[in-house]
């Protein structure tokens, strides 16, 4: 947009945001969670890779207050590799410890699938009903005995 400066000349006023998530940059703290969209996951992915994931005040607070163990089953990071899981997205980018709990990978699997099935257990959107199997064939051999057939 295009707007009088001070003395009257034009001045072009331009948006500060990225003009995708692509553009965001992933040191960026306190941002919101990414919207819900086709590059949430490869903005997501992006930072759990990143250095400022990797060396997170809260992520390491919480690796340390759980003794590098899952908080499940209790496995150490010479068992299992280690994840630590966003108990929320509030805080996305700018997480406290409560925020996050560690898990060891099968364990974390398990965690976001049952969360993911409960999301979707609440959607409005319900799958159609399964098809009726089709009754089974009649049987090759009658087992009964010829008193139980007459």
């Amino acid at each position: 947009m295009t707007f009088p400066d001070a003395d009257g000349q034009p001045n072009v006023i331009t948006s500060a945001e990225p003009a995708s998530a692509d553009d965001m940059p992933i040191s960026t703290p306190c941002s919101e969670a990414p919207a819900e969209s086709a590059d949430r996951a490869s903005v997501y992915g992006r930072y759990i890779s990143s250095a400022a994931w990797q060396t997170s005040p809260a992520r390491l607070a919480e690796l340390e207050a759980s003794g590098h163990r899952c908080r499940l089953c209790f496995a150490s990071r010479r068992e299992a590799r280690l994840e630590v899981h966003h108990r929320t997205y509030r805080n996305f980018r700018c997480e406290a410890a409560e925020d996050l709990t560690t898990l060891c990978h099968p364990c974390h699997l398990g965690v976001t699938g049952m969360e993911r099935f409960r999301k979707y257990a609440r959607s409005p959107f319900k799958p159609p009903p399964p098809t009726p199997a089709a009754p089974p064939p009649p049987a090759l051999f009658d087992y009964r005995s010829p008193l139980e057939i007459a």
